[in-house]
C-alpha cells in the first residue's frame, strides 16, 4: 500500500512538473500584434501579427502616398506593393527570403507577367509557394494586393 501511494505521489509530481514546463513554453509563444511606425488610423487589423517563429502578414496595396491611388506605371505599383511587403516583414525581423507562401489578388489577370518579372527581383533565396488569384475590384482602384505567411530561418 505504501509502494503505491509512493508511485502515484511520484507521478503527480512528475504531472505538475510537465505542466510547468508547458506553461512557461505557452507563455514564451504569445502573439505579438505589429504594425509600422506612424500608423494613424484605427482600422480592424494589424500589419502583421507574430505568433512564435511564424509571422501573419496583412495584405499590402501599391498606393502612392502622395496621391493616394495607384501609380499611372503598373511596374511602380508592383514595386510600391512589393516594398509594403518588405516592410511588413522587417517588423518581425524577417525578408523576403523568409517567406513561405504568398497571395497575390488582382482584378486583371493580363498583369501575371508584368507582375512575375518584378516579383522575380525580390528574392534571392528561391521562391515560397504562391497563388495569383483573379478578384474583383480592390481598394483605392488598386490592381494587386498581396499578403504572405514568413516564418524565420
Amino acid at each position: 500500500m505504501r509502494r503505491t501511494w509512493l508511485v502515484l505521489a511520484v507521478m503527480v509530481v512528475a504531472s505538475l512538473m510537465a505542466l510547468s514546463v508547458l506553461d512557461l513554453a505557452l507563455a514564451g509563444s504569445g502573439r505579438q500584434r505589429l504594425n509600422l511606425s506612424g500608423r494613424s488610423d484605427t482600422r480592424p487589423f494589424s500589419h502583421a501579427v507574430l505568433a512564435g517563429d511564424t509571422l501573419y502578414v496583412a495584405g499590402s496595396i501599391g498606393i502612392d502616398p502622395a496621391t493616394g491611388a495607384p501609380p499611372a506605371k503598373i511596374e511602380d505599383e508592383i514595386h510600391l506593393v512589393l516594398d509594403a511587403l518588405k516592410s511588413k516583414l522587417a517588423l518581425g525581423g524577417m525578408t523576403m527570403n523568409d517567406l513561405v507562401s504568398v497571395q497575390i489578388f488582382c482584378p486583371d489577370l493580363a498583369l501575371y507577367g508584368p507582375f512575375n518579372e518584378v516579383y522575380a527581383t525580390y528574392f534571392d533565396d528561391g521562391f515560397p509557394a504562391r497563388a495569383f488569384v483573379g478578384s474583383g475590384p480592390l481598394l483605392f482602384g488598386a490592381h494587386f494586393e498581396v499578403t504572405g505567411i514568413a516564418v524565420k530561418q
